[in-house]
């Protein structure tokens, strides 16, 4: 149990003392109260639009600002991790994961990949493209589909715009 308690203690101290390398998808630092606001500034306004966490859902915004809002008062309340109790790093720890499992989902950045036949083939083909694409696509196809439905109302409306 000792040693349990022991190598989760390690864990927590090298899990917060990197940042997001663009391949862990570990986002959130939480060493200092300081390095810890600097963070929580930077992803509130990567969650903003052009930012990296933009087509975050609202929900999930709200947990992330709730999750932030956590850590902060923990790190406020003891100055680092260091001066922690081990139960508050493993809690510490805890909403620290469960914060950068949200933004990882979120990250505009990635890479989502899909295996499907083209039509007229049998043969399936892998495509992959970022989150950011998939939802920007998603985004212009609903304005597309929006105008068009908006556009046949007034023409039905008005059959004089038909041009016929």
């Amino acid at each position: 149990m000792k040693t349990l308690l022991i190598a989760l203690i390690a864990l927590l101290h090298l899990s917060t003392a990197f940042a997001d390398d663009g391949k862990t998808g570990k986002f959130v630092v939480a060493d200092t109260a300081q390095k810890f606001a600097d963070t929580a500034t930077d992803i509130r306004k990567q969650m903003e639009p052009g930012g990296r966490f933009e087509f975050i859902k609202p929900g999930d915004k709200e947990v992330v600002n709730s999750d932030l809002d956590r850590m902060a008062a923990m790190l406020q309340k003891s100055g680092s991790v260091a001066a922690m109790s081990a139960d508050d790093r493993i809690k510490l720890f805890n909403v620290q994961e469960h914060l950068n499992g949200v933004l990882t989902h979120s990250d505009s950045e990635r890479l989502v990949c899909e295996r499907t036949a083209p039509v007229g083939s049998h043969i399936p083909t892998t495509t992959c493209r970022t989150y950011g694409e998939i939802e920007r696509q998603r985004q212009q196809t609903a304005r597309y589909l929006s105008e068009n439905q908006n556009r046949d109302a007034q023409l039905r409306r008005d059959p004089e715009k038909r041009g016929h």
